[in-house]
């Protein structure tokens, strides 16, 4: 069985839970990182690692006048090393708090962005390297009982995610469209939040940069946990996962 059974009555059932996941986890990597295991495809769970996002669009401002930014092709390597730091369970109202850590995460991928941060616009495309690390997630997941062959289901409605950004540095190829001047202004940032100041323009406005990224972490992590949590509840009856006994 791909799950671990808990007890309803178990007043242990958060570790149950957390050992159920667990179980889950070498499933969530690609063939290419562990033998024999590429998702859950007789759940029809993809893998994690990498996550695989073809487009990402972040923008901020008026018609994205003052910041916009296109992802393609954008692999992310690390979120099936989460860390399951908190586990609360409310099965009466099928409300589930968890509190994640997210040790280091790397992604790869091209970009394309127009954007001003400070009095310096930001114009180019290409390969883009950015890594994170010491990542955390509050996160919420609400579900609701539903009915299917006679038999009660878990279908997760709505997540709420705090997503908390530790280091971020990223790395942007090919600014400016090459020029040679221009090109010495290639953005290498790192940003720690809260603490250590990179360069003093940067440091002032690390606030605003953080908060233009973290709405979109937010929601590709929170589809991501939905798409995952449902497709192993549609499996599984209520019974199955959480026993009377």
């Amino acid at each position: 069985s791909y799950i671990e059974i808990c007890s309803r009555n178990d007043p242990n059932i958060e570790n149950c839970i957390i050992n159920s996941i667990e179980k889950v986890r070498p499933k969530l990597l690609t063939g290419l990182m562990v033998p024999c295991s590429a998702g859950i495809p007789e759940l029809d769970v993809p893998p994690i690692e990498p996550l695989v996002l073809k487009e990402v669009v972040v923008s901020r401002g008026a018609n994205a006048a003052i910041f916009r930014a296109v992802g393609s092709n954008v692999k992310v390597y690390g979120p099936a090393q989460f860390q399951i730091t908190g586990l609360k369970v409310d099965l009466k109202n099928m409300v589930f708090y968890i509190n994640l850590k997210l040790p280091e995460l790397y992604f790869d991928g091209d970009y394309d962005v127009n954007a001003r941060i400070l009095i310096l616009p930001l114009r180019g495309k290409g390969p883009i390297k950015a890594n994170a690390t010491d990542c955390t997630a509050d996160v919420v997941l609400r579900g609701q009982v539903y009915k299917k062959k006679g038999e009660d289901y878990l279908r997760f409605q709505s997540i709420e995610i705090d997503l908390k950004i530790g280091k971020f540095h990223v790395h942007l190829d090919n600014l400016f469209g090459g020029d040679k001047v221009l090109g010495k202004w290639m953005v290498i940032v790192a940003i720690t939040v809260p603490g250590e100041a990179t360069n003093a323009a940067l440091n002032e406005n690390r606030s605003e940069f953080i908060e233009t990224l973290r709405p979109i972490a937010e929601r590709t992590v929170g589809e991501v946990i939905l798409e995952i949590a449902n497709k192993i509840t549609n499996n599984f009856s209520l019974k199955e996962l959480f026993s009377d006994s």
